[in-house]
């Protein structure tokens, strides 16, 4: 119990911080202003600190993900089923339709997992779900002129027991079926990192520097190297409650209402060291190679999911005798936007 609680709060006292420092080395003759500093630092901070919730929400709707099953209940023991399931959380949609705030991008995470479930007595079952990966178990040798991938690490777990709650029933004979109800329980953790380099070229406007006792508003562009490591670890316990519906017994439906709450954190490391330089007319004209000096900057950010998401689930499993292919999606309530699709190939014996 004493070890739960120190790892509690260590979780919550890391999963919630930000801050970019920057070292700015003025080239000759010129002077950069610590209001100019402050504000190329506010502008590499507003990138994350915009996108760094949706980011955090999409890992946490992720670690939901694994358990595409239509049907209310395995059965009784010795009945089992297993199958894949490969599924992805989106987050921040509205920059689809152009309706986010400047500067944002969709958070995007998928969960790929192998899962099993064995029926037990009294109309409870189990399902329990696992993917572990490492660079080191395969290399996809991504690297392009903005990023290599350097290492990377994913472990995926977790189990939901279910209760059927109300059994299944015949409405329309051959045609028609009331699958039943079933409630259910989860827990999940999702942990993983991954390392990255490249270059990394961008644009800071609204900065003043000084030649010769003269101020020059510009805007600059800063091209440099970088490193990144991106962090996560979540873990989220769930509770939910599905309908069941069979139609011709070739089509199963299945819709219900969940509730997640989350503990744990998303963050990025990010250093890059370049050179500051402007196109500015002005500026150039007295100081005619345009460079401002050389910049190094460490932004290291860390964010939380929401600690409570309900959810709104519907799938479609089709029925191929013992084989089942399952599709769902899920919602989350508070924004109706976030949303998780995932697909599942599974034998029910």
């Amino acid at each position: 119990m004493k070890r739960l609680i120190i790892i509690i709060v260590l979780l919550l006292s890391t999963a919630a911080y930000a801050r970019t420092n920057i070292i700015l080395t003025a080239d000759t003759g010129v002077t950069v202003p610590t209001d100019s500093t402050d504000s190329i630092e506010q502008q590499v901070q507003d990138i994350t600190d915009k996108n760094g919730k949706f980011i955090s929400n999409s890992f946490a709707l992720a670690n939901l993900l694994g358990y595409p099953i239509g049907k209310s209940s395995i059965g009784r023991f010795p009945h089992i089923e297993t199958g894949i399931a490969a599924g992805v959380a989106l987050t921040n949609a509205k920059y689809y339709d152009d309706k986010a705030e400047d500067g944002t991008f969709p958070g995007v995470m998928a969960n790929p997992v192998l899962h099993a479930g064995v029926g037990l007595a009294g109309g409870f079952d189990i399902i329990g779900k696992i993917f572990y990966f490492r660079m080191s178990m395969y290399d996809p040798g991504l690297d392009t002129d903005t990023a290599k991938l350097e290492d990377f690490n994913f472990i995926s777990l977790g189990a939901k027991l279910r209760y059927n709650y109300c059994k299944e029933a015949t409405v329309i004979p051959f045609l028609l079926k009331f699958g039943g109800i079933t409630l259910s329980l989860g827990a999940d953790i999702m942990m993983g990192n991954v390392d990255v380099t490249g270059k990394y070229d961008t644009t800071y406007e609204d900065i003043t520097v000084n030649v010769g006792g003269t101020d020059y508003p510009l805007t600059s562009q800063f091209e440099s190297t970088y490193g990144a490591t991106i962090s996560w670890t979540i873990v989220t316990l769930s509770a939910q409650a599905i309908t069941y519906i069979d139609i011709m017994y070739l089509l199963s439906l299945y819709t219900g209402f969940g509730v997640a709450t989350n503990l744990g954190f998303f963050s990025t490391d990010f250093t890059a060291d370049g050179r500051l330089t402007t196109d500015d007319s002005n500026f150039r004209s007295v100081k005619t190679d345009g460079i401002i000096g050389t910049m190094r900057f460490e932004s290291v950010n860390s964010y939380m999911p929401d600690y409570v998401i309900p959810t709104f689930i519907f799938g479609v499993e089709l029925n191929l005798f013992v084989i089942k292919v399952t599709g769902e999606t899920m919602v989350n309530l508070y924004n109706r936007s976030d949303v998780t699709l995932q697909a599942g190939v599974r034998i029910h014996l």
